[in-house]
């Protein structure tokens, strides 16, 4: 079983907390504590992120039941872009473990197709895991560009994800490429469909990666989705505009459940 890294901080109602791709749980940390004040906050590492020492390749299935192990039998979980994807494919596979889903600049697919218009270019996907082995460095500081381009603080942000991610140029490739695979090739439309537990979609007006129509898109799948989109924000709403997230998880999530 993959061990997972998991921090715990706060008290009230569980919430599980899954970053984005390349980034770990040092990213939440300008958040936490405003979340810290509502819920007993449980930050998700995913395998071969950050300090994770894992360095084999894995799977949505093989880190699906390493969460259910090791995570609370009941709790909320809110998923950042890959985050966003694991987060309902968790919650789809054991839904008695799952109270509410937050899926966070996500959707239930990353990359274009006939019928999906408003994802990445499979080209341009493509082009970027290949960049990836070459030049691991290079590649993930230009996408972190991408997530707040056109943002109102995009300089200050990206200085601040850039100093989260491992700056050296031997940075291990196999949980990046297993989480771009992810990415890639998952179609997680059929589970949104058929998706019964309360969730709330939270955009950003400006998303480079995530464009804001995925919202429509996702109520025409399920019209029990609840869309939020955050002005002005680009991919990284919770670091850019905190304090409207927190009000939207506020209003969305229950204020007692249970804490097991």
């Amino acid at each position: 079983m993959i061990p997972l890294n998991i921090q715990e901080s706060g008290e009230g109602p569980n919430l599980v907390l899954i970053h984005g791709w390349a980034m770990n749980n040092l990213v939440w940390q300008s958040w936490l504590a405003d979340l810290e004040k509502s819920y007993r906050v449980i930050c998700v590492e995913l395998p071969g992120h950050g300090d994770s020492e894992y360095s084999e390749y894995w799977g949505m299935n093989e880190l699906l039941e390493a969460m259910a192990a090791q995570l609370p039998s009941c709790c909320s979980v809110l998923g950042w872009s890959l985050g966003g994807m694991v987060a309902l494919a968790y919650a789809s596979e054991y839904p008695q473990r799952v109270n509410n889903l937050v899926m966070l600049a996500s959707s239930a697919k990353f990359v274009q197709s006939a019928d999906w218009q408003y994802a990445q270019l499979k080209n341009t996907f493509d082009a970027f895991s290949n960049s990836l082995v070459k030049k691991p460095l290079i590649t993930i500081k230009r996408f972190l560009k991408l997530q707040t381009e056109g943002g109102e603080l995009s300089k200050e942000i990206n200085d601040f994800l850039g100093s989260v991610i491992k700056t050296n140029d031997e940075i291990p490739t196999v949980g990046l490429m297993s989480g771009l695979d992810i990415l890639c090739n998952s179609d997680l439309r059929d589970l949104l469909k058929n998706f019964t537990c309360p969730t709330m979609m939270v955009l950003g007006e400006k998303d480079q990666l995530v464009p804001v129509e995925v919202g429509d898109e996702s109520i025409n799948i399920n019209p029990h989705v609840e869309v939020r989109v955050i002005e002005g924000a680009t991919h990284v709403p919770f670091l850019s505009h905190p304090d409207e997230v927190s009000d939207a998880l506020q209003q969305f999530l229950p204020t007692s459940e249970c804490l097991s």
